[in-house]
C-alpha cells in the first residue's frame, strides 16, 4: 500500500508562482492603473493649455451698428482685454452683397476695466448695411 495517495497536499510556492506567471490576466490591474494615470495627466495638461491660451486673449463681441451718414457707419462692440492693455481693432463695413465698402483701424486706449464698450466710425465708398469687427490685437 502506497502512502503517496493518502498524503495531504502541501503548499508549493514554486508551483504557485509558475501558475501565476502562466495566467494571462496577471498584471492587467497594473495596466489599468497606468492607463488611468496617463489619462488623468492628459486631461490635466489639456485644461492647463486651454486656460493659459485664453489668459491674455483680446476678444471683441459685436453689439450693433448705427448709420451715421450716407458714407459712414459706426460699429458698436464690447472689447475684452487685460486691464492696462492698448488694443488696435480692424473694423469692416459691408454693403447688401456683403462686399467690403470700408475698413478702418481703431485704436482703443488702455483702461482699468476688463471689458469696455467701443464705438468706431468707418467711412465707406458706398452705403454700408452692416459692419463687423474683423480682428483685434494688443499694441506693444
Amino acid at each position: 500500500m502506497s502512502t503517496d495517495a493518502q498524503e495531504p497536499h502541501h503548499w508549493d510556492p514554486e508551483r504557485e508562482e509558475a501558475a501565476a506567471e502562466a495566467d494571462p490576466d496577471r498584471g492587467s490591474r497594473r495596466w489599468w492603473v497606468i492607463g488611468t494615470a496617463l489619462v488623468a495627466v492628459a486631461v490635466a495638461l489639456t485644461v492647463w493649455f486651454a486656460v493659459s491660451s485664453t489668459q491674455d486673449a483680446v476678444t471683441a463681441t459685436d453689439v450693433g451698428f448705427e448709420h451715421t451718414g450716407e458714407r459712414e457707419i459706426t460699429m458698436v462692440f464690447d472689447l475684452t482685454r487685460e486691464p492696462g492693455t492698448t488694443v488696435s481693432c480692424t473694423i469692416t463695413a459691408m454693403d447688401a452683397s456683403y462686399g467690403r465698402v470700408g475698413t478702418a483701424q481703431h485704436e482703443v486706449p488702455a483702461s482699468q476695466e476688463r471689458t469696455t464698450r467701443v464705438r468706431a466710425a468707418v467711412r465707406t465708398t458706398t452705403q454700408a448695411v452692416t459692419a463687423t469687427v474683423k480682428q483685434c490685437s494688443a499694441v506693444d
